[in-house]
């Protein structure tokens, strides 16, 4: 019988995972594939879009088919991926963040996951072995449906971009010692790459403290609506409201997740803003205000919807159109 080349099962499942994966993350990204002849890690690359312009945020893509998943995995809630050092080291050296995608031929998903996110504290310690075991939890997918980029993606693209920036840091360093040692270096370049970076290192300052501006203002206007709303609660029948708040709306623990009363939360805050005020350059107050942020729409969100109900009850015939459009319709920011 004739020799001829064969289509092996691995690389049709291969080609028809990638080919599956190019149709779904189109739905919000450009996809571009990598040719073959120079893949060594990487199948695609994509940038995301708002609606039908690129946006500047790109991804690397590695694919990979799999069998419909078993019972065992779907007991456990994730399968492993066992994945080369090189590969890794190659994801490494890429400006973007690379993500591995997982696709169930059989039922149309695309399982993923940050691989260089899981072995971050252990990348020097892994360098010895030929592999390293991946988890991909089933959780975590995207399909046909899927019209937006999962924001833990967009999450995963940003923080690695950050993580460019302390590689460039290191790179500084390097220059600095090649200086002062009187190694052969140029100069000129190195000068001139030290000032753009010190330019863009100042307008990154400026735009941090004009985000943290921004939540503070946020959280004392959206304080503010709770606080006014708690204040018509209180002159509503006390009878009603009391059901309800038995130690009056203010010290009601009931409104926010967190179970913090509106008094106790007002005092939180006016601490967190005061230390802002005092330590500008404090990054981990950011965080802290952001969590605010959240706090307070939870709180304007519950009392607000508690305010229409109890003033529904407190006058079943009066017109609370508005009030029912301030609370009930509006649109939150986190969900």
């Amino acid at each position: 019988m004739e020799k001829l080349p064969v289509y092996s099962l691995n690389k049709k499942k291969g080609n028809l995972a990638a080919d599956y994966l190019k149709r779904v993350i189109s739905n919000f990204a450009v996809v571009n594939i990598i040719d073959e002849s120079v893949d060594l890690g990487i199948d695609m690359r994509a940038e995301l879009l708002k609606e039908t312009s690129p946006i500047g945020l790109f991804f690397n893509i590695q694919s990979k088919g799999k069998d419909e998943v078993d019972s065992e995995t779907e007991k456990q809630g994730y399968f492993t991926v066992p994945i080369k050092i090189s590969t890794i080291n190659y994801w490494r050296q890429q400006n973007d963040v690379t993500i591995l995608f997982v696709v169930d031929n059989v039922m149309g998903k695309c399982y993923w996951c940050n691989p260089l996110e899981q072995i971050a504290d252990k990348i020097s310690s892994i360098q010895s072995q030929d592999t390293v075991t991946i988890r991909v939890y089933l959780n975590k997918y995207i399909d046909l449906s899927s019209q937006e980029c999962p924001s833990s993606i967009r999450q995963d693209i940003m923080l690695y971009m950050v993580n460019q920036v302390e590689h460039i840091n290191e790179k500084l360093e390097k220059i600095k010692k090649e200086l002062i040692s009187g190694s052969k270096v140029n100069t000129k370049t190195s000068i001139e790459l030290l000032k753009r970076i010190t330019k863009t290192a100042s307008q990154t300052v400026g735009t941090y403290e004009s985000v943290c501006e921004v939540l503070i203002d946020n959280i004392k206007k959206q304080f503010s609506e709770a606080y006014n709303y708690a204040c018509e609660l209180e002159v509503l029948d006390a009878m009603i409201v009391k059901k309800w708040c038995k130690s009056g709306v203010f010290e009601e623990k009931g409104f926010t997740r967190s179970k913090k009363s509106l008094r106790y939360l007002q005092k939180e805050i006016d601490e967190l803003i005061n230390k802002y005020e005092n330590d500008k350059e404090n990054l981990d107050l950011l965080e802290q205000l952001q969590t605010y942020d959240y706090e307070v729409e939870d709180l304007l969100k519950n009392i607000g919807a508690f305010l229409y109900e109890m003033a529904c009850e407190d006058s079943p015939f009066g017109d609370h159109t508005e009030l029912y459009h301030k609370t009930v319709e509006r649109e939150w920011k986190y969900n």
